[in-house]
């Protein structure tokens, strides 16, 4: 008895489903990321001449009018040991650069706070943020 051979079918993957999803994850990631840094507080910056505006790439912390605290947009509570905790979760390591953004009429004792905090942390790259003069 002669049996025919069978036609090999190869296998084959489908891509396009594959393709449908990364699309649509890709669809949502763009549509959900923020692109624009907004801080939590409205805060007055006091102006200065810079010699050479640099890009705010590190952990951000701003300081209102009345003392409130923000860590990189998220409102903590004024106490030492919570900045310290706020800015322990957002730091990347001893070489972390901190942003320090203080109203024009911040209390002193707000930014002494938030010095001595990034201090006792090991953070020794602290910038004070101020806007250019001649801008509003």
């Amino acid at each position: 008895m002669r049996f025919r051979k069978r036609a090999v079918e190869e296998p084959e993957i489908n891509l396009v489903p594959m393709i449908d999803v990364l699309l649509m994850t890709l669809i949502f990631l763009v549509l959900t990321t923020s692109f624009a840094h907004e801080s939590a507080l409205k805060v007055q910056l006091p102006r200065a001449h810079p010699k050479q505006p640099m890009k705010a790439q590190g952990v951000h912390i701003v300081i209102d009018g009345s003392g409130t605290f923000a860590v990189d947009g998220t409102v903590v509570q004024g106490s030492e040991r919570s900045i310290m905790r706020a800015l322990a979760a957002h730091a990347h390591g001893p070489k972390t650069l901190v942003i320090l953004y203080a109203d024009r009429n911040a209390p002193y004792r707000a930014v002494v706070h938030a010095l001595d905090a990034a201090r006792r942390l090991g953070l020794g790259r602290i910038v004070f943020a101020t806007k250019v003069r001649g801008t509003s």
